[in-house]
C-alpha cells in the first residue's frame, strides 16, 4: 500500500473527495445521469461498487459498508462503535461531526445520520480517514474513485508499525489525544468504554485562521488618498488576531502578517492544514469598491455558494481577479468548474454554519460601522473554496466611497471593525461545534 500523500495536497483531495467522485459518475447537464459511486478493492483481488448518497447535501454511505470491509458494527440508539479485531474502536452519534478514534476526539466534515432504518456515514470516513489514520490497510485514488481495502486482521500490525513511525514521522499530525473529559487523555479505550462514554463533545483548543485579502504585489482596491485593500485588511486582520489570542480556548493564525502575496488558491489550503481535525474557523477580510458608483458604502459578508445576484457575481469575479497574480498554479478547468460543483454540492463543507458566522459578523459590524448593514452574501469565492470549516469573506466598507474610504484608513475604524469581527467569532464558537454544551445547539445540521 503507498504511503498517504503530503499534507497539503491531502487536504486539496480532501476538498475534492466528493467533487472527483461525482465529476467522475455524473455527467454534465444534457448526459444520461447515473448513481456516484465508490469503487472498492480487497487484498484478496475481489471488488464491489458503493452507491454513494446525496440526499443531505454532502456525500454519505450505509454503514454497512464497513461491516463488509470486517469491522464489527454495534448501534445502541443514537450511539454506534466501530471496532476491528479487539484492537481499536471508533465511537461516532448519530447527528454530531465528532467522534472518537481510540480515544482521540476527531471531526468530519458532515455528521452521520439514519434515514428510515439505515445508518448513514460521511463518506469521509471511506476516503480520509481510513486512509490516512491506517495508510498500511487503506489507500484511497481519487481520479479512479477507488479505495483499496487490505486484510482487516492485521490490524494490529498496522498499529504497532505506527507505533514505531510516530516519534519520527516529520510533518505529519500529531496523533495525541485531544482531552473531550472522562479521560480520554489516558490512553485508547476498549469499545465497551467507548459506547459507555456516551456523545462526544468537545472542550479542546478552537482554530482562528485570519485571511488578511491580498498583499504582496496584489494591492487589490485602491480608494482616496492611495489607500489600499490589502493595508487595511493587513491592519485589521493584526488587531482581530491580536484580540483574539487574549482568549485561552482559542489558536489565532495568520495567512500573512506582512505584505507579502499569498496565492488565492493556497490560502484556504494552509488554513485546512493549519485546523487539522480540530474544530475552526477561516475569516478572510477585504475592502470593497465599485468606482462606476461611488455612492455606494456599506458593510457585507459573504459565504461560500452560489451567487444569486448581479452583485454578489460582481464582488465573486473582484475577488477571483487575483487568481491571474499567480497564472502558473491556475488550472483554468477547476475554476470553470466551482460553479458545477457548488450545484452538485448544495451546503458542502459547513455551509449552514458559514452562514451563521456571516450573520454574527454583520450583527457586530452593525453596531460600530456608520454606513448601511448591506446583509449576508453569498458568491463562488475562490479564497473559500479549499477552507474545510466554517468560512467567510468579510467586505468592511467601499474604498471607492470618498468618505467611506478615509474612514477604513484610520486607527479607530481598524480598531472598531476589529473588536466587532473578534467578538462574532467567540459568539460563534458559543454553540460550534455542535454539542459543545454551550449556548443553544441548533438541532437539524
Amino acid at each position: 500500500m503507498t504511503e498517504p500523500s503530503p499534507r497539503p495536497g491531502r487536504h486539496l483531495s480532501r476538498l475534492a473527495l466528493v467533487a472527483v467522485v461525482l465529476t467522475a459518475a455524473t455527467p454534465r447537464v444534457g448526459a444520461a445521469q447515473s448513481q456516484p459511486r465508490l469503487d472498492i478493492q480487497r487484498e484478496d483481488g475481489s471488488t464491489s461498487r458503493v452507491s454513494v448518497l446525496i440526499d443531505r447535501g454532502y456525500a454519505a454511505v450505509p454503514i454497512s459498508v464497513l461491516s463488509d470491509l470486517g469491522w464489527t458494527v454495534i448501534a445502541e440508539g443514537s450511539g454506534v462503535t466501530i471496532s476491528a479485531a479487539g484492537e481499536m474502536a471508533v465511537s461516532l452519534q448519530v447527528g454530531s461531526p465528532f467522534f472518537r478514534w481510540d480515544g482521540l476526539v476527531l471531526q468530519f466534515t458532515d455528521a452521520p445520520y439514519r434515514a428510515g432504518s439505515n445508518l448513514f456515514v460521511p463518506l469521509q470516513l471511506l476516503t480520509d480517514f481510513l486512509p490516512r489514520r491506517l495508510p498500511g490497510l487503506y489507500d484511497y485514488s481519487g481520479d479512479r474513485s477507488l479505495l483499496r481495502a487490505g486484510d482487516i486482521s492485521l490490524i494490529g500490525e498496522e498499529l504497532d508499525r505506527l507505533d514505531e513511525l510516530r516519534p519520527t514521522a516529520g510533518g505529519s499530525e500529531p496523533l495525541s489525544p485531544v482531552s473531550s473529559g472522562g479521560g480520554m487523555e489516558d490512553g485508547p479505550m476498549s469499545a465497551d468504554e467507548v459506547r459507555e462514554a456516551g456523545p462526544s463533545p468537545y472542550d479542546g483548543v478552537r482554530v482562528v485562521v485570519i485571511d488578511p485579502g491580498h498583499g504582496g504585489v496584489d494591492p487589490g482596491a485602491l480608494g482616496p488618498d492611495g489607500i489600499r485593500e490589502k493595508n487595511v485588511a493587513l491592519e485589521v486582520g493584526l488587531r482581530v488576531a491580536e484580540v483574539l489570542r487574549r482568549n485561552p480556548d482559542l489558536e489565532v493564525h495568520l495567512i500573512r502578517d506582512d505584505d507579502t502575496f499569498v496565492d488565492v488558491w493556497e490560502r484556504g489550503l494552509i488554513a485546512t492544514d493549519i485546523k487539522g481535525e480540530r474544530p475552526g474557523i477561516f475569516v478572510s477580510i477585504h475592502a470593497n469598491s465599485f468606482p462606476a458608483r461611488r455612492e455606494a458604502r456599506g458593510f457585507e459578508t459573504y459565504f461560500l455558494s452560489d451567487a444569486r445576484t448581479e452583485h454578489e457575481r460582481r464582488v465573486s469575479a473582484i475577488e477571483n481577479a487575483s487568481i491571474t497574480m499567480n497564472p502558473q498554479n491556475v488550472d483554468e478547468e477547476s475554476v470553470a468548474d466551482i460553479d458545477f460543483i457548488l450545484r452538485d454540492l448544495k451546503n458542502y463543507e459547513h455551509a449552514h454554519w458559514s452562514e451563521d458566522l456571516a450573520s454574527l459578523v454583520q450583527d457586530e459590524l452593525d453596531d460600530v460601522h456608520p454606513g448601511p448593514n448591506r446583509g449576508v452574501k453569498q458568491g463562488v469565492l475562490a479564497v473559500l473554496t479549499n477552507a474545510l470549516m466554517p468560512s467567510v469573506l468579510v467586505e468592511l466598507g467601499y474604498l471607492s466611497n470618498s468618505t467611506e474610504g478615509r474612514l477604513m484608513g484610520t486607527g479607530g475604524f481598524h480598531r472598531d471593525a476589529a473588536a466587532a469581527i473578534a467578538d462574532a467569532v467567540e459568539r460563534f464558537f458559543e454553540r460550534y461545534p455542535p454539542g459543545n454544551g454551550l449556548g443553544s445547539d441548533r438541532e437539524e445540521r
